[in-house]
């Protein structure tokens, strides 16, 4: 695990001197991805760099690491659990190893494979592989977009990063806002993965690989998500025995380590099953980490608790107090991630990390397993909404005005399940492909097109890449589909960011056993109600956990490690809201000061009688805002 950057200039368009000091400098914004060691390379066409966090081979594994000849080298940040097998296939084809890394793997299978290579590795990774015999260079990203890889590619030079805030240090490179990915930040929080918030710097998408030789340049996909339901599974033992063992398999490879492992523990199914599979494989109690809130409602560390003690493991809890916002956190969030992040369970997710990181090297988490198994409530409120579609359109529309006047009403008009319904009503009158979009509407389509009068192509064509389904996706359930948006669009710009900026800030590595290509086919094979079952998500595993785990898995809600931020912010949210919103906003000619005044007293004073905003709904416009101001602040990121 660590951090990869690099600048390519194969039209020699700058001197190697000013590439050496600009990639000595990206390197350094990577330090706390790799705190043990770090490597160079340069020659006339590149300069390319990386930190390493070692965990697998601590005495050979230094990167880049070549082949025999010494004419093709990699600098990878991620793991491949199934390097031990790469290896004894590389070794009967003649290669020679001169390291124990499951980096060396790839310079290998780029000789014998080269750029099918990709279809053999199963783990997390981003890597660069560079061909000094033509020049090349090769890219590459895991299926779900777990390790990330940002570039700029401009004048024929192309330069990349784990991180933003790394990339960045190119000073070539101008900090301007891209008002199409701003139109999808405010509607959603979600910003397509193929672009971020400045203009010119991308995301390599999860699944895909970059081909750089002085006469072209290409991004291809190597996965694409699909669901084939296997009519072959009738029972809960037929569904129990085609995923039990990839999973067990998943949880074994990830285990490959020279340094001690830990896990994360919410309480819920997902990362109760990991561990109690990963305590099951092992000959010692497992170290397990959760977060226990002061605030009852969001507090699944009991719970967890419960799981540790029938489970034998080694447990820690790190307390979030109520209103303990600190501006510190808020800034080293905006820094690792490098973009505005609405997620506020970053915070807890920081903290944890940080507990982790002062015991082990390494954890496992439950993350992808809510994807793979219709684990959301989110499903089942897409699955209604189509539902209702059957009833005709001005019935719908009729309800939608009663359930309107109905939120006006005293006594009734803070009721969370009336708002619900009545949003899910509004959201039964659009076309298919934009109700998932709606249901993760942060700021409502009215809202939408106040902020953005004429003037931003997102909203002027309502969202067009978060409404791109492949074609096999006419053949898929509902079910299917709404899951498909999930893993596509949420998954590798959300949670995955989420889990891996706030993991490496820590010099933690973070492993996700659900992520496992072959227990996502088998996934993949499963009818839909074996995925969602009376009104629950997650069937499968439920049958399969109902006698390893505590009853009280199966019967709370679902929290994970989300965080209560109307009772976390205390004054010091307030000064910093009011100081980033209203006295050092980089955006004074964007923005209406009649809308940012809204949304911060709505934000603040949490006006919980409000009859479309949820308390969620506007604390967390407010962290948008927050998170926006504070990284064009931080950036000096212009409109």
């Amino acid at each position: 695990m660590c951090g990869i950057c690099g600048i390519i200039d194969l039209k020699k368009k700058l001197s190697r001197e000013e590439r050496d000091r600009t990639v000595r400098r990206m390197n350094e914004k990577l330090l706390h991805r790799g705190p043990d060691s770090a490597g160079y390379h340069s020659d006339e066409r590149a300069s390319l760099a990386m930190r390493r966090l070692s965990i697998i081979d601590l005495t050979t594994g230094q990167q880049p690491i070549f082949n025999e000849a010494g004419d093709i080298g990699v600098f990878l940040n991620g793991e491949i659990y199934n390097y031990l097998e790469l290896k004894e296939d590389l070794l009967s084809r003649d290669h020679r190893f001169t390291t124990n890394s499951d980096t060396e793997v790839l310079v290998h299978l780029y000789e014998s494979y080269g750029d099918n290579m990709v279809h053999h590795l199963k783990g997390m990774f981003a890597f660069c592989i560079f061909d000094l015999r033509r020049p090349r260079f090769f890219l590459a990203r895991d299926r779900f977009g777990e390790k990330p890889l940002f570039y700029h590619h401009q004048d024929g030079v192309f330069s990349f990063s784990s991180e933003i805030s790394s990339l960045l240090e190119n000073r070539r490179i101008n900090r301007k806002v891209d008002q199409e990915a701003l139109g999808y930040y405010f509607r959603t929080s979600l910003i397509p993965e193929s672009l971020t918030l400045l203009e010119r710097v991308y995301s390599l998408p999860a699944g895909c690989t970059i081909s750089l030789s002085p006469i072209s340049f290409d991004i291809e996909s190597y996965f694409t998500i699909d669901y084939r339901e296997n009519p072959g599974i009738q029972s809960n033992e037929d569904a129990s025995a085609l995923i039990r063992p990839h999973l067990e398999a998943a949880v074994r490879r990830q285990t490959v380590s020279d340094v001690p492992i830990g896990a994360f523990l919410s309480g819920g199914i997902d990362s109760s099953t990991v561990v109690a599979l990963l305590q099951s494989q092992s000959e010692r109690p497992v170290q397990t980490f959760t977060a226990r809130f002061e605030h009852q409602p969001y507090d699944e560390s009991v719970t967890a608790r419960k799981v540790a003690d029938r489970l034998g493991t080694d447990h820690h809890e790190v307390l979030i107090p109520n209103f303990d916002f600190g501006e510190e956190l808020f800034w080293e969030i905006i820094d690792h991630v490098g973009l505005p992040f609405r997620d506020s369970s970053a915070i807890p997710s920081y903290l944890i990390s940080r507990e982790i990181s002062r015991h082990v090297k390494v954890a496992l988490s439950g993350d992808g397993g809510d994807e793979l198994f219709g684990g959301y409530d989110l499903f089942r409120w897409y699955t209604r909404i189509l539902d209702t579609k059957r009833v005709p359109r001005p019935v719908r529309r009729l309800g939608r005005e009663m359930l309107g006047m109905a939120a006006w009403v005293p006594g009734i008009r803070d009721n969370s399940r009336l708002r619900k319904w009545k949003r899910a009503a509004e959201t039964s009158l659009q076309a298919v492909d934009v109700i998932p979009i709606s249901l993760n509407e942060m700021f409502s389509d009215p809202e939408m097109k106040s902020i953005f009068p004429d003037s931003n192509t997102a909203v002027r064509n309502n969202y067009p890449a978060l409404r791109q389904y492949p074609d096999a996706a006419d053949a898929w359930s509902p079910l299917r589909r709404i899951m498909y948006y999930r893993l596509q669009h949420t998954l590798p710009v959300n949670m995955l960011v989420k889990i891996d900026r706030m993991s490496m800030a820590n010099s933690l590595e973070v492993r996700a056993p659900f992520l496992d290509p072959d227990l996502f086919a088998a996934s993949a094979q499963l009818p839909d109600r074996f995925l969602v079952r009376d009104g629950l998500g997650k069937y499968i595993l439920r049958h399969m956990m109902r006698d390893v785990l505590p009853e009280e898995v199966f019967s709370g809600p679902k929290q994970g490690f989300s965080i209560p931020l109307h009772r976390y912010k205390n004054e010091a949210f307030t000064q910093l809201a009011q100081r980033l919103v209203y006295d050092e906003n980089p955006f004074p000619e964007m923005f209406r000061p009649e809308f940012l005044d809204e949304v911060f007293q709505r934000g603040i004073h949490q006006d919980q009688s409000n009859a479309r905003h949820s308390v969620f709904r506007s604390t967390h416009q407010l962290w948008m805002l927050m998170q926006l101001f504070g990284w064009a602040k931080r950036f000096r990121v212009t409109c």
